[in-house]
């Protein structure tokens, strides 16, 4: 498995405009809920400790130092090429949880840096008519892994749409944690100093076009 290639770079505005997706949104919406915690703000101290992700990987990242760093993680056995081709990355846990679970991600580049990672979590023994293996039950015990690894000061966030979301601020990383379906539960790592930046463009973005509008 190869991962040296390169994707697709959008600007700012564009990103946001055409592709606001529901975690994004998720992430505003906590960050509001959090805007008083003093956890939100980017002191430099703060952020060198708060960059890393898993298996090496941190917030930040350059893009080809991603790709290389996966290229050697497959090379020795650790990840594999998940469902979707060189834009999956898969990670077997057979120790952690009650059965195996596949890991699968890929982070989202800005400036050719590791912006934000969609992480999905699933049994592999998982199907329709066996409730044991369903996201519900899995959510809880990635929870409780997920205090193991990040800290335990993860908080709970009754989402009107989402419904259960756990999350966690610790400088200018951001963890969401929360069912996607059936199948799945969805963690999502995010930059907050540059999703604030996002912010600003996309509003610069809408005056712009409301003046042109006008």
């Amino acid at each position: 498995m190869n991962y040296k290639f390169k994707t697709p770079q959008l600007s700012l505005p564009r990103l946001l405009k055409n592709n606001l997706p529901l975690v994004f949104i998720l992430g505003w919406f906590i960050s509001l809920q959090s805007c008083d915690s003093s956890s939100f703000r980017f002191g430099e101290d703060k952020i060198s400790q708060t960059d890393s992700l898993f298996l090496g990987i941190h917030l930040g990242m350059a893009q080809k130092d991603f790709f290389d760093h996966c290229t050697e993680l497959n090379k020795q056995q650790i990840i594999t090429q998940g469902p979707g081709g060189n834009t999956n990355v898969e990670y077997r846990i057979k120790n952690e949880f009650d059965n195996e679970v596949s890991m699968r991600f890929f982070p989202t580049f800005i400036d050719n840096k590791v912006y934000e990672m969609p992480v999905t979590y699933s049994y592999i023994a998982w199907a329709p008519w066996n409730k044991h293996y369903w996201s519900d039950s899995l959510l809880e015990k990635v929870l409780v892994k997920y205090k193991e690894w990040y800290g335990d000061d993860f908080k709970l966030l009754n989402h009107p749409t989402q419904g259960k979301v756990y999350y966690k601020i610790d400088g200018k990383r951001r963890i969401n944690l929360f069912v996607q379906d059936e199948q799945y539960v969805q963690a999502v790592f995010t930059d907050l100093k540059v999703e604030k930046r996002l912010k600003e463009e996309f509003e610069k973005s809408l005056e712009k076009e409301k003046e042109l509008n006008d």
